[in-house]
């Protein structure tokens, strides 16, 4: 009779993979989980860092156009820009084909030259690039009509997410927590699935119940949106490894047909500086631009750091943003002719490939749709490692709180039985 119950129980309990699986799955969730929820939290926000960003430029976008007038060159514009903000230089600016928008400049306060010099008079800087900001001119008269340092706050945003801002250990530990949220989704599934499929097991792995307290809740929410999120999650993930790891970014680049180091074989296409050629105006390169792309109604072009460099990017788009761009088209131009630059190509390709696999991991794959699904996914991410973490919170107690009733109850029989005797 005993051998009949003990194999019955057997047959009713959880199988020797979902015990092991249960086990890692606690575990490797303990272990990572403020990890997953740091980066899935900063790459929830970095979603909408566009209408965020564009929220935060306010009144400052807009000018009222005057009559007749004509817009200063981006060479006047940028010459203002720096002659107003001293303590910044531009690497890039955008300028729109409405008559009312104001240019915009990208910018980060220079390094300090004397490293030397008394900290107090040092301008807040993060390595060679320091802080960056977006500043909004008039157009018609360079005024500089506002700023905002949205800009640093999702570029911080995105080194959280990428490293921690902690450089390449930083990097390495978000590597790893990437491929234990892979194995833990993996191991979700494994937990989710129903030993038998009846109208029960479907109800209960399909919806959250009704009417229960907020343990069993938080338990239906983990484990049923977990369900839902798992095959973009793990798409998702896969993406954020592909740029994380350089041998999948290799593998990757020479599955599609690119390149792992582009920029060899891209400087023999590139032309070679002679300072007695003249390069052509930005002007020159932004007509063109409205020209080759007629639906766009913004350009964005690179600010060269030294004279000697004698390639621009060049992207024209009905909108452009941090790290999107809509309907539109990104270019290597000489600046001297203005002709697109002819890579061979897997060049053509590394660039195509590399900006595709950051658009899947970050939504901007199918426009606001894209956005929102991606939001919505990177939600239910965040809360996995919290209503895991409250699962595993709930049942600690709880076997606390047993053992305690148990533990009371041995001492009452006791305490009886020493009564009885006496």
């Amino acid at each position: 009779m005993e051998n009949k119950k003990t194999n019955t129980k057997k047959k009713q309990g959880k199988s020797l993979t979902k015990r092991i699986t249960g086990w890692l799955h606690l575990w490797l969730g303990l272990v990572s989980g403020i990890i997953v929820l740091t980066v899935t939290l900063s790459g929830t926000v970095f979603v909408f860092c566009d209408e965020i960003i564009d929220l935060c430029g306010g009144s400052a976008k807009y000018v009222q156009a005057p009559a007749n007038a004509k817009k200063m060159s981006p060479e006047q514009l940028l010459a203002q820009f720096h002659q107003q903000v001293p303590d910044r230089k531009a690497f890039y600016f955008d300028t729109y084909k409405e008559a009312n928008r104001t240019f915009r400049v990208a910018s980060a306060t220079k390094p300090p030259k004397d490293k030397n010099a008394d900290k107090a008079a040092k301008p807040k800087e993060r390595g060679p690039r320091g802080v960056f900001a977006y500043h909004y001119l008039d157009p018609y008269t360079g005024k500089v009509m506002g700023s905002t340092k949205s800009y640093e706050f999702f570029y911080v945003v995105a080194h959280i997410h990428a490293q921690l801002l902690a450089g390449k250990f930083g990097k390495t530990v978000v590597g790893v927590a990437s491929i234990i949220f892979f194995v833990q989704l993996i191991g979700g599934l494994i937990l989710w699935w129903p030993k038998k499929w009846n109208k029960t097991t479907r109800t209960t792995a399909f919806k959250i119940k009704s009417g229960t307290k907020w343990r069993r809740k938080n338990y239906d929410f983990h484990n049923v949106f977990g369900f839902y999120s798992l095959l973009p999650a793990v798409f998702i993930t896969i993406t954020g490894l592909i740029m994380a790891y350089k041998v999948l970014t290799d593998l990757t680049q020479e599955a599609f047909g690119g390149v792992a180091d582009p920029h060899k074989i891209a400087e023999k296409y590139e032309p070679k500086f002679d300072p007695d050629k003249k390069a052509l105006s930005f002007t020159d390169f932004i007509d063109r631009g409205f020209k080759e792309i007629p639906q766009a109604k913004q350009i964005r072009m690179s600010v060269p750091r030294k004279d000697s460099t004698t390639v621009y990017n060049v992207i024209a788009a009905k909108f452009i943003g941090l790290k999107s761009i809509s309907d539109g088209k990104s270019k290597e131009v000489s600046k001297y002719t203005g002709d697109e630059i002819n890579y061979p190509k897997e060049v053509q390709m590394h660039e195509v490939i590399e900006h595709m696999n950051f658009d899947l991991h970050v939504g901007y794959w199918g426009g606001m749709f894209g956005k929102i699904f991606t939001f919505v996914i990177g939600i239910i991410c965040t809360s996995l490692p919290v209503t895991g973490f409250l699962i595993w919170w709930g049942r600690r107690n709880k076997s606390t709180k047993k053992g305690k009733e148990i533990n009371n109850i041995h001492q009452y029989r006791k305490e009886s039985h020493h009564e009885q005797l006496v």
